[in-house]
């Protein structure tokens, strides 16, 4: 997956380690360094890592509350990276001490039985078995990424700026709504 319009998160990592109290898998850091927090085909958004107190504000923090509150076997700990345009939520499950052995959980909007499923990778070997088709089925709700081979990264600073410019982020074309303000 091209990098061209990704750019370095520039991320606090031992500031979020404190307001988490663990680390961040490893492969998660080095994404977030090369693509940062953007969406991938316009159907997966790879969350923005924020503190628990920015739940309000969505992202990493927002997301992990909503996975909590729909978890329904017992208390476990997760922590939200993911997202889809079918309302699913990819996390981690944070058991083990170290970040780099969490596998990824994926709350699945869509599919009734399970709702949750685990798959023993982490961020980036869970998005190369959905590009690749390496998994029984595809585990998300909508399959846009399933088998795509060339999927399309743009962060959410390049997204926004080309909506700046008047243009549809994943068309290039001139977009008519792209300045449109819903605000009073």
């Amino acid at each position: 997956m091209p990098a061209d319009l990704g750019e370095d998160q520039e991320v606090d990592w031992p500031a979020l380690r404190t307001a988490w109290g663990h680390g961040f898998p490893s492969d998660y850091m080095t994404f977030m360094s090369h693509y940062g927090a953007g969406a991938i085909d316009d159907s997966f958004s790879i969350l923005v890592p924020n503190t628990p107190a920015g739940a309000e504000e969505g992202g990493m923090a927002g997301e992990t509350r909503n996975a909590v509150d729909l978890w329904d076997v017992g208390s476990v700990p997760l922590l939200a990276w993911g997202l889809t345009v079918a309302a699913d939520i990819v996390c981690w499950k944070t058991e083990h001490e170290d970040p780099d052995r969490w596998p990824v959980v994926v709350w699945r909007r869509q599919k009734s039985s399970p709702r949750w499923a685990e798959y023993d990778r982490g961020m980036t070997g869970f998005l190369c078995g959905l590009f690749y088709r390496e998994f029984d089925d595809c585990p998300l709700s909508d399959a846009t990424l399933w088998g795509n081979l060339t999927p399309r990264f743009i962060s959410g600073g390049h997204e926004q700026r080309l909506l700046d410019e008047g243009l549809n982020p994943w068309t290039g074309e001139p977009d008519p709504y792209a300045n449109l303000s819903f605000d009073d």
